[in-house]
């Protein structure tokens, strides 16, 4: 076994064992019981339940709107239908592949298909709209912690390494952003970048892939425009969590907003792959995160959002298994997208 093979074996290991070790302890420590099963049957928590996948499904819609603009920058072939099925099935996969980014491979693949020449530009899009995805769920947490901080200030002492730690992070990703900005408007400057890149790369994937991910960034318009799509994108998943509190308790709107507030904090952790697809990991950060505002059902509710999310993703499953021509038209069969 090579050794980069054998490292890669022990890292998975490590991180299965994490996972069991973290899910025995939510159970011992009651956080995760079987009531909490139970409930996930009971007839008076589905319209909780079917109101959750709602607005988890209309955030994979946005989700797909994003990557169709985003798509069309870089002229290729789409249409939105066939993004929003490329959606579901990449969404079905990071419900069931280890890690956070197995649909994601899988839609670069399909994509890739489509592009008649250039070969990679496509891959260099779905890095994009997965940095745009983190950066509108940074800026949602770092909002959520000014409005804690407001609401909490007692509570915010016992955090106070974390939340520097977002506030930081945020800074230092935005100043990113604006340099992406200027960058993309600054001519010479990319002519520079380019011809760098053309030598050391040498045409390869990895050139087509930047060279995908620097026209996205000369069009700041539809770059701001597909940001505020992954801003309101956070806003519904998070208000698809909070529909699931209804199963437990009721709580008034301050509060709620409360909730709101530290759950987006609990999605941006949840982005660390500490365990495979971070199943307990999420869990347990919102456990703790949750008893910082006087809950102890963040991993309850938590749990509750991750059968909502691996349920609404069954039909990504489906359309991945019909045969490929149903699910992706090839380019000469669609029509050509309109220039944004």
């Amino acid at each position: 076994m090579e050794k980069s093979s054998l490292k890669k074996y022990c890292l998975f290991s490590l991180k299965i064992s994490l996972a069991v070790f973290i899910i025995g302890y939510m159970v011992r420590s009651g956080r995760i019981t079987e009531e909490v099963f139970i409930k996930l049957f009971r007839l008076e928590n589905v319209p909780y339940l079917l109101f959750s996948g709602l607005a988890f499904y209309s955030a994979q819609v946005l989700a797909a709107l994003r990557f169709t603009s985003i798509a069309r920058m870089i002229e290729l072939p789409v249409t939105f239908s066939r993004i929003l099925k490329l959606t579901l099935i990449g969404n079905f996969f990071n419900m069931v592949l280890p890690g956070s980014v197995g649909g994601d491979v899988i839609k670069g693949v399909f994509l890739i298909r489509s592009e008649e020449e250039g070969k990679g530009r496509s891959s260099g899009m779905v890095i994009m709209d997965r940095v745009l995805g983190l950066f509108a769920l940074l800026l949602v947490a770092v909002a959520s912690v000014l409005y804690f901080i407001r609401k909490n200030q007692a509570a915010v002492v016992t955090y106070h390494r974390e939340i520097h730690f977002i506030l930081v992070l945020a800074a230092v990703v935005s100043a990113l952003f604006v340099a992406v900005l200027l960058w993309g408007k600054n001519r010479t400057l990319r002519e520079k970048l380019k011809e760098a890149a053309r030598t050391v790369l040498r045409n390869s994937v990895f050139y087509y892939m930047l060279e995908g991910f620097a026209v996205i960034t000369r069009k700041r318009r539809v770059l701001l425009y597909t940001l505020l799509l992954s801003i309101l994108i956070q806003v519904l998943s998070l208000l698809g969590v909070l529909s699931l509190v209804s199963m437990i308790t009721a709580i008034d709107f301050s509060y709620a907003v409360t909730l709101m507030a530290v759950s987006s904090v609990v999605m941006l952790m949840g982005v660390i792959p500490v365990t495979p697809g971070n199943i307990g990991w999420t869990e347990l950060v919102a456990s703790f995160g949750w008893a910082a505002v006087g809950s102890s059902a963040g991993g309850e509710v938590f749990f509750y959002w991750r059968v909502v999310c691996i349920v609404f993703s069954l039909p990504g499953a489906l359309l991945y298994y019909l045969p490929v021509d149903t699910v992706l038209r090839r380019p000469a069969e669609s029509s050509a997208p309109r220039e944004l």
